[in-house]
């Protein structure tokens, strides 16, 4: 009976190690400043967008938009937000000059989109099926879903604002006060659940590998957890009232600038974590693969070698695991096969011709006959008690295919191979 896989602190270890590998070696930082200007360029349209929603189409007074706009902080101190409301209003008619800006401003208003977009291509860019027509179309639906929420919310928060204010509720203030309280902290939630929700939504679609509901719940979860904690401790740290000294309106808009980049800084290294996550098998083989010889004693390649040489989630699922005694035959010479194996205990002795190898734990053997599609040229046997898993041919040509530095292995593996063959029949 198959047994239930674990999680265990040696796999969560592997999966941390490839997600930061991966993370640097795509240059993520770089994309995350990109979403985050993309966000600055993009916030201006989107709340243009939203406050005509408000007032030419939801009919909100002018001043309850800007009471809201007001609880933003100081954000938006440069721009005059009533004069911007009150030009709303006093277009009556559209003329194909406002058709033109509202074109313009669904065209920068998709740089935020398209940012995300780009950033989730480069981490599942060889996983994802190319599809640019359907992308634009994804990017139009995200940017038109951001504005009916935002307006949405906007709207029912306006809404509950004006009913409570009403006159004749006066009367029980007392007792729809606490209802009234309770009813503010729910829309003080509501930006989170956003930012999850939309967080969840692009793991789960923008990715386009159809990761796990869970995995993509987990990732998006941690996602927010990592960006509060970060919040947090810049709060206890940061003077933030030195800088509106220094700086004026500008400080705040450093600072959230800085909170943005970090945001999708953070949002990126866990769409990274669900890729490694995703397709951890192949990842975890390929680093087998490649895994620094004993000889190498440099401290980097120890960690490494010590951290991967025992993949417990491959041991874990059982069903390519080979224990052998001593002595056992694996194969033999002039058979017919394509597996390949790695060596997760013990010795096996590879005898070709003249020749006799030692294949110890953490190596790999058998490859030849599975690239070259040949028979067997040697034959390997158990030298001690092993545990092997066996690769297949599909799955190692996969390897071949993702990972450029196991080719630069393999294909040196058959060099030698080929160099040793040669030199026997002169």
């Amino acid at each position: 009976m198959r047994r239930k896989k674990k999680f265990t602190l040696t796999t969560f270890l592997q999966s941390l190690y490839l997600t930061w590998n991966f993370f640097c070696s795509n240059d993520l930082l770089s994309y995350a400043s990109s979403c985050s200007f993309g966000f600055f360029l993009s916030m201006t349209p989107v709340i243009l967008l939203c406050m005509t929603v408000l007032v030419r189409f939801l009919h909100a007074s002018p001043e309850t938009v800007a009471l809201l706009l007001s609880k933003t902080g100081n954000f938006f101190e440069p721009w005059d937000m009533q004069e911007t409301i009150s030009r709303l209003t006093a277009v009556k008619t559209f003329s194909l000059f406002e058709v033109l800006v509202a074109i313009a401003l669904i065209i920068l208003a998709r740089r935020f989109v398209a940012c995300i977009i780009a950033g989730l291509a480069k981490i599942f860019g060889p996983e994802q099926k190319k599809r640019p027509v359907m992308t634009q179309v994804f990017i139009l639906f995200v940017e038109a879903l951001i504005v009916v929420f935002l307006s949405s919310f906007a709207f029912i928060f306006l809404s509950f604002t004006t009913i409570s204010n009403l006159p004749f509720l006066s009367s029980v203030q007392n007792s729809f006060i606490n209802i009234k309280n309770w009813i503010l902290k729910l829309f003080d939630l509501l930006p989170y659940l956003l930012v999850f929700l939309m967080t969840f939504f692009s793991y789960r679609t923008g990715s386009r590998t159809k990761p796990g509901v869970l995995l993509s719940a987990a990732a998006a979860f941690g996602s927010m957890v990592s960006f509060w904690v970060f919040l947090k401790v810049a709060v206890s740290v940061v003077n933030l009232n030195a800088y509106n000294v220094i700086y004026g309106v500008f400080g705040n808009l450093m600072i959230l600038l800085l909170a943005v980049w970090v945001f999708f800084a953070i949002f990126l290294f866990f769409a990274q974590w669900v890729f490694v996550f995703q397709f951890f098998d192949t990842l975890l083989l390929c680093e087998l693969y490649i895994l620094p010889s004993r000889d190498d004693t440099k401290f980097s390649s120890s960690v490494k070698r010590s951290l991967f040489i025992r993949p417990n989630n491959l041991l874990e699922k059982n069903q390519n695991v080979i224990d052998l005694k001593e002595g056992d035959c694996i194969y033999k010479q002039g058979e017919k096969g394509s597996d390949t194996y790695f060596v997760v205990r013990g010795s096996v002795k590879v005898q070709r011709q003249n020749h006799v190898a030692f294949v110890e734990r953490g190596d790999f053997f058998g490859e030849e006959a599975c690239i070259l599609n040949e028979i067997r040229s040697e034959e390997a046997v158990a030298a001690t008690d092993v545990k092997l898993v066996k690769i297949s041919e599909e799955i190692f040509f996969t390897l071949l295919d993702k990972n450029p530095e196991v080719s630069r292995r393999a294909l040196s593996k058959i060099s030698t191979y080929f160099s040793r063959y040669y030199s026997q029949n002169e």
